[in-house]
């Protein structure tokens, strides 16, 4: 069946919307049943912007995280509120999550422990989602250049070491001509993520949307991304971490294959394919 996928929280937006961006990503795929992909970072945000769609929050029967970081599970308490969602995610989304700055170790984990909530099924394993909508499970990496960065810690007892963020997922949606993967932030890599998901599936993929964690990628890394994407003939949406420059870079390189996306922007998959929402323009 066909499926619709809709950005409901991103860090941009358009200037003649009445949505709210936030530092933050969530998109709702619906088929036979409404699916949240991450929550967010507050739920005044993504609670805005359902009703802006027209959507009802108690309709959304699942709800799937890609990783536990704030901007990807902050709105997801309140929002357990209002609706009986059964929630998805990978068990090591619960680790205490810093990031380094100058001032010392900032927490950027959930805000959320495990006994906070109820429903959740927790598993490294891919699992198919809904019809043809699949969980890439914990992503192999095999592309050595796609690094989660040193900024990224855990704590574990009194000790702050590496965070490799190995419950990083994304979702595929399984079409008659391939695959269209739906990302959170990425950090297990771009290249890592397709080859992944090109296995689960037995299939190529053709179109990637969502946050790709590009904003710190060096020019090394960029120009491999790019080769890989033209070779492979991949369409890339690229939203919330990708960052101002690397978005001009892909734009550049890959001209019409490369979108910026926003909050509000609107995918409608096909059998054969997909094409955009009648208000979404690539940007």
């Amino acid at each position: 069946m066909p499926a619709k996928i809709k950005c409901v929280v991103d860090n941009n937006v358009k200037l003649s919307s009445n949505f709210w961006g936030e530092h933050g990503i969530s998109f709702l795929i619906e088929n036979k049943e409404k699916i949240l992909f991450d929550t967010g970072r507050s739920f005044e945000a993504l609670n805005h912007n359902l009703e802006v769609l027209g959507e009802k929050k108690e309709d959304i029967s699942k709800i799937f995280l890609s990783h536990g970081h704030y901007d990807h599970t902050g709105g997801l308490i309140e929002l357990t509120k209002h609706c009986n969602a059964k929630i998805f995610a990978h068990p090591s989304i619960f680790e205490k999550k810093y990031k380094k700055t100058s001032l010392g170790p900032k927490y950027i984990g959930a805000p959320f422990k495990e006994k906070d909530l109820n429903n959740i099924t927790l598993t490294k394993d891919s699992i198919e989602l809904s019809k043809n909508i699949f969980t890439t499970g914990e992503i192999e990496r095999t592309f050595k250049f796609e690094k989660v960065s040193d900024l990224f810690q855990k704590k574990i007892k009194s000790e702050y070491i590496h965070d490799e963020i190995i419950d990083d997922q994304a979702l595929i949606i399984k079409t008659n001509i391939g695959g269209i993967i739906i990302l959170g932030c990425n950090h297990s890599g771009l290249l890592n993520t397709i080859e992944h998901s090109k296995d689960l599936i037995g299939d190529d993929v053709f179109l990637v949307l969502g946050g790709t964690h590009l904003v710190s990628a060096d020019e090394t890394r960029l120009s491999k991304t790019i080769d890989y994407l033209k070779k492979y003939g991949i369409t890339l949406f690229g939203f919330h971490c990708t960052g101002d420059y690397a978005s001009f870079k892909l734009h550049y390189a890959l001209d019409k294959m490369y979108c910026r996306g926003y909050t509000g922007f609107e995918v409608l998959t096909e059998f054969e394919g997909y094409h955009l929402g009648e208000d979404t323009k690539c940007q």
